[in-house]
């Protein structure tokens, strides 16, 4: 799993999280949430309006060498979806509205229910005094595609109908291991952020993702990781420590001297 992608997701979901008709009610890649079957029939067990968000195909094509950093084409999936069983009676009025949001229940206030929420998702990603949002952004070079599904199910005897939006990113290089990045960087600013919050889930994780990340490289070494070089190809381009240093500790050059025959000494420093 690419770290970068799991901070888009998590980014994602605390950037919409209060922002939408749904309130706080955002799941992270459940299962079945939204299941859409075979036959386009629909199914969830949630009890309230909701919003899932998980990063489904993704796609790298053309990398730098043999590059395993790269993320390219991402895809980030936002499934909204309400159905009957969601909806109370308002003792007092004998009105019929969606459970913690006051829109009369109906087919078409159902439709516009999603299409609003929708809206409120693109809203919020997009909010530029969002700092979730702005860590969102920051992990992703462009959106390449949006693409809309809607399905309708009354399987069972409940109406259920619920909205995908896939959207296809251009996804962030993931960190490189033991390569120190700025504190001011999207991911560095994610762990800062999923750190910061009380949900332990998160603090566990970005412990684990620091621990990923730990260690310390010379600059070598960092090109090395990156492009994924052999330790021949890396001499060949004048990088990292000499052929014969079978313990890789050659320490960079800091001055030298080259001896032309019949000529001149020249010194070189680093």
């Amino acid at each position: 799993m690419s770290l970068a992608r799991i901070a888009l997701r998590i980014a994602a979901i605390e950037a919409i999280r209060g922002r939408t008709l749904v309130g706080d009610n955002v799941l992270d890649s459940p299962n079945g949430a939204l299941d859409i079957q075979a036959d386009g029939t629909l199914r969830t067990a949630e009890e309230r309006p909701f919003i899932s968000v998980f990063t489904d195909l993704s796609k790298m094509e053309g990398p730098s060498g043999r590059s395993l950093v790269e993320n390219g084409a991402c895809d980030i999936v936002f499934e909204i979806g309400v159905s009957t069983a969601m909806f109370q009676k308002d003792r007092t009025t004998g009105k019929t509205h969606l459970v913690g949001i006051d829109i009369p229940a109906s087919d078409r206030n159902r439709e516009f229910f999603l299409d609003i929420v929708q809206r409120q998702i693109f809203d919020a990603l997009n909010d530029p005094s969002s700092n979730w949002a702005e860590i969102y952004r920051g992990l992703q070079y462009r959106v390449m595609k949006v693409e809309f599904y809607g399905a309708r199910s009354t399987d069972d005897g409940q109406k259920l109908t619920g909205h995908q939006v896939r959207v296809t990113v251009d996804l962030a290089d993931d960190p490189v291991t033991g390569e120190a990045l700025p504190d001011d960087s999207p991911f560095m600013l994610f762990l800062s952020g999923i750190e910061a919050m009380t949900d332990a889930t998160y603090q566990e994780q970005a412990v684990l993702m620091r621990a990923i990340l730990a260690g310390s490289n010379e600059d070598w070494q960092s090109y090395q990781r990156r492009l994924g070089l052999t330790n021949s190809e890396l001499l060949a381009v004048g990088r990292g420590p000499l052929h014969a240093d079978e313990e890789r500790e050659t320490p960079p050059l800091t001055e030298a001297t080259l001896d032309i025959e019949n000529a001149i000494t020249v010194t070189v420093q680093s």
